[in-house]
């Protein structure tokens, strides 16, 4: 079952029966769980993909403060002022980096729970069209992170802070300084082998990143690491890619597969969730949105479906007991629905209903 809990445009209603401060944000778009150490508690940090150039209204990140039941107890912004708020990503110290899809865009890091001000980061280097971001932390001091861009010769790069800033602001527990400081970018350059897998490298050079992202993955949007894999999707060639960061070769499948009609989108996994499976939203205009999966059999299957909504879905995330699934419909207005299941049982249980889809032909 599920239900509304924010709407744009809409004073957020909270448990108590009071109403927030301002309005939801217009076009909901990435975001991310953060729990709450000391109440049991979490937040929902989310994007808003608006320009005052473009739309009317500011882009940033808005945040929804929930109790330990899963019940709305504040909304607040944690970013303003910024242009088409798209993707993100977290931080192995649990901050939110949202990130501006515009020609000259940055990457912001931003505290979900309100106690520190957003800073520039130096993931983006120059500027871009950026999308998601996600890190590798393995081989501790040195972290990468990897942010995706959403153009026609957009290039996945790769940023690395110092080694050194990294290690003295854990001693200090103090994180503000490692994404400030400038630190190492490389750019992603794939070399098929075969339409089904390949070699990669990090090159230092952006022209070789851009021509490798306009001949095999245009328009690079959701991204995700776990355990040495990075998993990326090209929502034009709907195409998911999977890179073996530490052997340096990669395989690639198709998404367009069955009820997977839009494009790829964001990827999310289920927070402390062993399973293989990987989770995409859907962007579209003209089917029904709805979130999908992928196993590592390859086998594709659909979530959940809103016929009733011809646009993105977004922001796909899952509170820290599996027991919530979040997920934004992201236009006219955009809604951001809490779902759990009917038996009671948390997302990632064995007993979870999926439509999987026709093989790829």
């Amino acid at each position: 079952r599920s239900k509304i809990i924010a709407t744009s445009g809409e004073k957020v209603q909270f448990a108590n029966g009071g109403l927030s401060d301002i309005d939801f944000h217009e076009h909901p778009d990435g975001a991310a769980i953060f729990p709450h150490e000391e109440d049991g508690g979490w937040v929902y940090a989310s994007n808003a993909e608006v320009s005052v150039e473009d739309d009317g209204y500011e882009g940033g990140v808005g945040a929804l403060r929930f109790n330990k039941h899963g019940e709305v107890i504040n909304y607040y912004r944690i970013l303003d002022g910024t242009r088409k708020n798209c993707g993100g990503g977290k931080t192995p110290w649990n901050t939110w980096l949202s990130c501006e899809e515009v020609d000259d865009g940055a990457v912001y890091e931003t505290d979900p729970f309100g106690r520190y001000a957003a800073n520039i980061t130096q993931v983006g280097g120059s500027g871009g069209k950026y999308e998601s971001v996600a890190f590798d932390d393995r081989y501790f001091p040195t972290i990468h992170f990897y942010l995706t861009e959403d153009s026609s010769d957009g290039t996945t790069r790769r940023f690395t802070p110092d080694p050194a800033i990294v290690e003295a602001a854990y001693a200090a527990d103090d994180f503000s300084f490692i994404l400030t400081a400038p630190g190492t970018i490389e750019y992603l350059v794939v070399t098929p082998l075969s339409l089904g897998h390949g070699n990669f490298r990090w090159s230092s050079s952006r022209t070789a990143g851009r021509n490798s992202g306009h001949a095999y993955y245009r328009n690079s949007e959701g991204i995700d690491v776990r355990d040495g894999m990075l998993y990326m999707t090209s929502k034009v060639q709907k195409k998911l890619y999977i890179l073996d960061l530490d052997s340096g070769t990669y395989l690639v499948s198709s998404t367009n597969s069955g009820a997977f009609e839009g494009q790829p989108d964001q990827i999310a996994r289920m927070v402390n969730d062993k399973s293989d499976i990987i989770y995409f939203c859907e962007d579209s205009e003209k089917v029904a949105a709805g979130v999908h999966g992928r196993n590592s059999a390859g086998k594709f299957f659909t979530i959940l479906e809103g016929p009733d909504y011809e646009t993105e879905t977004t922001g796909l995330a899952f509170s820290p007991d599996n027991m919530h699934m979040y997920v934004s419909f992201q236009k006219n207005p955009g809604h951001i629905f809490d779902i759990v299941r009917e038996d009671g049982h948390p997302f990632n249980g064995k007993t979870l209903d999926i439509k999987y889809h026709a093989p790829d032909v």
